[in-house]
C-alpha cells in the first residue's frame, strides 16, 4: 500500500514541475520591462508606492508621480533590476529593466514608407525582431532591408546564378541581403506564384535546284563495259555509253520544303524563387586523357530555366534561359564519338505584367551556296561544255522567335485539371478524311487547353 502511494506523490511532484515549466516562461516574459534609450515608460499599481530601487542608476531611473504611478526611463544601454515596495516592506513588483537603443525613428520610416502595415520592432538585447503581416514577398525583403540599413547592421550579401558552359549568370533582383542582429519574423499573407508559358518557333524554308551532268557517279554495269568515271579514264570508255545511259546521268531536281520546330514548355515557381525544366535526355561523351577513360554527360532537349519576383503592384520581374537543342549529325565526328550539337538559345530579364507577353528574342537567318563541278578542260568549251558541267544552288531561311506569357496563377483541385487525351483512329479514316465532328470537338478542346499553358479556367 505504501508504494502505490509513493508513486502517487513522486507524479504529483512530476506534475507540479511539468506545470512550473510551463508558468515559468510566462511570468519571466511579464517580469522583463523593454524601454528603449531616452524613452520613458509609466507604471501604475493599485497599492501606494513607497520605496522605489533601482540597482544601476546609470542605465535607467525613475519618478514618482503619484502614490500608485510611477515613470521610469532609460539612460544607457543595459539591464538593471527595478525593485518596488509600499509602506509597510511587502513587494508590490519586481522587474528587469532592458534598455536598448531606441527603434522610434524606425518606427516612423516604416509608417511613412509602408503605410497601413502593422510591422511591429522590438529590441531584444543585441537583437532586433521584425513581426507582423505584408501583403508581398517583395515588402518583407523592403523592410528588412530599409531598418538593416537604418541601423548600420553589419550586412553580408548572397549572390543568386545560373551556371551555364562554365558561365555564370548573377539575378541581380534576387540577391539577398543578410544584416546580422535582425531577425526578420514578417509573415506573408499570400504566397504568390508565376507560371511562364513560353513559345520557342522556328520556321525555315528551304530550297534547293540541281541541273547539269554528274559524271562522277556513274556506276559499272552489269556487264563490265561501264566503268566509274571522273577518274582519268573518261576519253578511254566515252565510247561505251548510250543515249539511254546518258539520260540516266542527267542529274536535274528542284525542292522546295518549309519546316516549322514548335517547343512550348510550361513551369510554374513561387515569387522570389527559381525553376528549371528539362523534356530531353542525355548524351554520354566519352574521353580519354593521359590514358584515362572518362565519361560526361551533355544534356539537350527542350530546357527552360527561370526566376520570378512579383512585386507590390502584380508587376513580375522575370529572369529566363530558354533553350532548344539537339544532336546535329550533319557535323558530329563519330571517330572520337565527340558528338556536336544544334543549340537555339535565349537568355534576358523583363518585366511584364499579369497576363502579358514578350517577344523575348528573334532570329532571321538567311544563306545561300551556289556550287559547279565540271570536268576539267572540257567543262570551259562554250555550249558544249554544259554537258559536262553540273551546278547546284541551295538557299535556306530560318526565323526564329520565342515569346513568353506570364500569368499570376493558383493552386487548383486535381479535379479541374483538364488534361489533354489522344483517341486511336483508322488511318483510312483519316486518308477519306471521315473522322466526323467529335474529331473536331476533341482538336478544338486540346487546342483550348495548349492556348492556356495546360491549363483551363
Amino acid at each position: 500500500m505504501d508504494i502505490p502511494g509513493k508513486r502517487i506523490k513522486i507524479s504529483g511532484c512530476w506534475l507540479w514541475f511539468v506545470l512550473m515549466l510551463l508558468i515559468c516562461p510566462a511570468t519571466m516574459a511579464r517580469s522583463i520591462i523593454n524601454i528603449g534609450l531616452d524613452e520613458a515608460l509609466p507604471l501604475q499599481y493599485r497599492t501606494a508606492i513607497d520605496t522605489v530601487f533601482i540597482a544601476n542608476s546609470d542605465i535607467a531611473d525613475y519618478q514618482i508621480l503619484k502614490g500608485n504611478r510611477l515613470v521610469v526611463f532609460g539612460k544607457e544601454v543595459g539591464s538593471t533590476s527595478l525593485l518596488i515596495l509600499a509602506a509597510d516592506g511587502k513587494t508590490i513588483d519586481s522587474k528587469t529593466l532592458v534598455v536598448n537603443k531606441s527603434l522610434a525613428h524606425i518606427r516612423q520610416q516604416l509608417m511613412i514608407r509602408f503605410p497601413g502595415q502593422s510591422i511591429d520592432v522590438l529590441n531584444l538585447g543585441d537583437q532586433v525582431v521584425l513581426s507582423g503581416n505584408v501583403p508581398s514577398e517583395q515588402m518583407k525583403r523592403d523592410i528588412y532591408r530599409l531598418v538593416g540599413e537604418l541601423l548600420e547592421k553589419e550586412v553580408t550579401t548572397e549572390k543568386r546564378s545560373w551556371v551555364t558552359d562554365d558561365k555564370t549568370f548573377d539575378l541581380r533582383f534576387l540577391t539577398e541581403h543578410r544584416y546580422h542582429g535582425i531577425v526578420n519574423n514578417i509573415e506573408v499573407e499570400e504566397v504568390k506564384q508565376v507560371n511562364v508559358k513560353l513559345t520557342v518557333a522556328e520556321v525555315s524554308h528551304s530550297f534547293m535546284r540541281q541541273l547539269g551532268f554528274r559524271w562522277g557517279s556513274v556506276q559499272a554495269s552489269a556487264s563490265g563495259d561501264g566503268v566509274f568515271l571522273g577518274n582519268g579514264h573518261f576519253l578511254d570508255m566515252v565510247g561505251n555509253i548510250s543515249s539511254s545511259d546518258i539520260a540516266r546521268y542527267i542529274s536535274a531536281a528542284d525542292d522546295d520544303t518549309m519546316g516549322q520546330v514548335l517547343a512550348e514548355p510550361n513551369l510554374s515557381v513561387i515569387s522570389g524563387e527559381t525553376a528549371s525544366f528539362l523534356a530531353g535526355g542525355e548524351m554520354p561523351i566519352v574521353t580519354i586523357l593521359n590514358d584515362t577513360q572518362s565519361i560526361t554527360y551533355k544534356e539537350f532537349g527542350i530546357r527552360l530555366e527561370l526566376a520570378a519576383e512579383v512585386l507590390k503592384d502584380d508587376k513580375i520581374n522575370l529572369s529566363m534561359q530558354p533553350e532548344v537543342s539537339a544532336i546535329d549529325s550533319q557535323v558530329a565526328q563519330n571517330t572520337l564519338n565527340i558528338p556536336a550539337f544544334k543549340t537555339r538559345r535565349a537568355r534576358t530579364t523583363v518585366q511584364l505584367g499579369d497576363g502579358e507577353s514578350f517577344v523575348l528574342g528573334g532570329l532571321l537567318n538567311s544563306e545561300e551556296r551556289e556550287a559547279l563541278s565540271k570536268i576539267p578542260l572540257i567543262g570551259d568549251i562554250p555550249i558544249l561544255g554544259s554537258l559536262f558541267r553540273h551546278t547546284t544552288t541551295e538557299r535556306q531561311k530560318t526565323e526564329l522567335i520565342i515569346v513568353a506569357t506570364v500569368n499570376l496563377v493558383k493552386p487548383v483541385q486535381p479535379g479541374t485539371v483538364q488534361i489533354p487525351q489522344m483517341q486511336l483512329n483508322n488511318s483510312l479514316l483519316h486518308y477519306f478524311n471521315l473522322m466526323g465532328p467529335e474529331h473536331s470537338q476533341r482538336y478544338n478542346k486540346a487546342r483550348l487547353i495548349l492556348s492556356a499553358g495546360g491549363f483551363k479556367e
